[in-house]
């Protein structure tokens, strides 16, 4: 059984089927439900669509630009971290192998 609530799988097949109309009904039900924030793309994505919000997308907000840095600093300290925690796990193979 798959972990998406019901009102956001009907809002996903309602865009899929370019009823963005519909789908922005119900992408505000689960905003109301689970956090504005989660659907604020997908709000601006059934504006785009249905031709109600194209102008006001030409421009990304300071807002968005500021999470899209953000995340983008993150995913720069995941992958050093990853990469420190890949070669220090080679380091310990290689002692472990040498005794």
């Amino acid at each position: 059984m798959s972990a998406q609530p019901l009102v956001v799988k009907q809002a996903m097949q309602a865009f899929r089927q370019g009823n963005y109309a519909a789908a922005k009904v119900l992408y505000q039900k689960a905003a109301k439900q689970y956090g504005a924030h989660l659907f604020k793309a997908n709000l601006s994505l059934c504006d785009k669509y249905a031709g109600n919000g194209s102008k006001q997308l030409a421009v990304m907000p300071e807002s968005m630009t500021g999470q899209a840095d953000q995340a983008q600093r993150q995913l720069q300290e995941t992958q050093q971290l990853l990469e420190h925690y890949y070669q220090r796990c080679q380091e310990l193979e290689y002692q472990r192998l040498e005794r």
